[in-house]
């Protein structure tokens, strides 16, 4: 009866969309080219996940199948509560990337949409070596997150253009 029950709310996870915080999205295009703009830095983190999902990364636009333009990269870190000596407490990283999507026959799917995410970390001002260290990672965090909404943006864009 224990069994069932695990089964029933695993399934029903699964069916509502559910995923585990890191987890990744697969994309459905067989072949893509990342153009960066300057100052763009997800580039990397988009074709690592690209790469998992086996899409194959070309050096041109020459036969890819959708180009994605990275235009634009935003960071900003903003201090969001302060201790009783006027330090930084809290602190949130935010991290906004423009992008468009082109396909191989040179029609925009999207034009200038901008993902976006944030964290927020305590600032432990008796250990500015791990709050430095804990922003870094929070860092590569948002660039994941946003380099996954961008490959969900490809994935919607190139069903609606499917249908």
């Amino acid at each position: 009866m224990r069994g069932l029950l695990v089964a029933a709310v695993a399934g029903l996870l699964v069916g509502c969309g559910f995923h585990l915080r890191g987890s990744s999205v697969a994309a459905d295009v067989a072949s893509a080219y990342v153009r960066e703009g300057a100052n763009v830095t997800i580039g990397p983190e988009l074709n690592r996940l690209l790469s998992q999902s086996h899409v194959k990364l070309l050096d041109s636009t020459a036969g890819a199948a959708v180009v994605i333009d990275l235009r634009e990269q935003q960071q900003h870190t903003r201090t969001l509560s302060y201790t009783d000596r006027a330090t930084t407490a809290e602190s949130e990283l935010s991290l906004q990337v423009r992008f468009a999507l082109i396909d191989a026959a040179g029609q925009v799917l999207i034009d200038d949409r901008w993902a976006r995410a944030t964290r927020t970390y305590l600032v432990d001002t008796n250990n500015l070596v791990g709050s430095n260290q804990q922003q870094q990672l929070m860092s590569r965090e948002l660039e994941g997150d946003v380099a996954q909404q961008i490959i969900r943006s490809l994935n919607a864009a190139t069903r609606a253009k499917a249908n």
